[in-house]
């Protein structure tokens, strides 16, 4: 009777066994997952959530190899910034750029840029690599009146505080070579080329409040922004002079519900 009874108890007790075994599975996924949703985070952190996105799905094995492809560029530089952080404590100085950084950092990933730098308060940002969009510039001059409208807030709290800044943008299309820089250890995504060095020398020239582009630039975006022309400028590094002009607003749209500036 003893025989029988443990000999009925075995396919309990494999049951029980099968149970464990699902449940310990059951239990590795989920620190699994866990520890991908901790490293979305993190990732996130420093990338833009769908470059991120991308990244930890595996989609494309060269999203991040050397290529040559059309980008739109865009540089900031806060105006003042020098003579601020001679005359600030340092303390304050890193205050004042982490809330900057932060609230544009904010914008980048809203309009799905690709940030190659910070150089204390310069910034650059490009569009169509390594994901490619469709209206990269479009993008980037959308960002680029976002980006200036929440500096005439952030000015404002500035100027209470006594800060005399402002932000110029310079904004540039054209072809890149796009790719790996850095070396081992160090390596960093970026784009050289031109249109990079153009985005920057147009920033450079720009006022505070300002958001310069040349022509060629202009026309691709000309239906959808307000602009006036400055006319020639004479650019560091650049031999002959740029047709530049200043991004005002975007177009009145009703249809799209922008009321524009105008």
């Amino acid at each position: 009777m003893k025989s029988s009874s443990r000999e009925a108890s075995v396919p309990g007790l494999q049951s029980f066994e099968v149970l464990q075994d699902w449940n310990r599975t059951l239990l590795e996924k989920v620190s699994e997952q866990s520890d991908l949703i901790e490293r979305m985070s993190r990732l996130k952190r420093y990338l833009s959530p769908q470059l991120a996105d991308s990244i930890l799905q595996g989609d494309d094995p060269e999203l991040f190899s050397s290529d040559r492809r059309e980008i739109t560029a865009v540089f900031l530089d806060l105006r003042g910034f020098t003579a601020f952080s001679d005359s600030a404590e340092p303390e304050e100085v890193m205050a004042l750029l982490r809330s900057y950084h932060t609230e544009i950092g904010k914008l980048i990933f809203q309009f799905g840029g690709t940030v190659e730098q910070f150089v204390a308060d310069g910034l650059m940002v490009f569009f169509n690599a390594p994901l490619p969009c469709q209206d990269h510039t479009e993008l980037a001059v959308r960002l680029s009146l976002a980006i200036s409208e929440r500096i005439k807030r952030l000015r404002e709290e500035w100027l209470i505080k006594g800060y005399e800044l402002d932000l110029g943008i310079g904004v540039a299309a054209g072809y890149a070579a796009v790719g790996h820089i850095g070396f081992e250890g160090q390596i960093a995504y970026g784009a050289i080329g031109n249109v990079t060095n153009l985005a920057s020398r147009l920033c450079g020239a720009a006022k505070g409040g300002q958001i310069l582009t040349d022509q060629k630039t202009l026309k691709q975006v000309e239906e959808l922004v307000e602009a006036e022309s400055l006319g020639e400028l004479h650019l560091k590094g650049f031999a002959r002079t740029v047709r530049a002009s200043n991004i005002l607003c975007l177009k009145r749209c009703p249809e799209a519900g922008e009321p524009g500036c105008c």
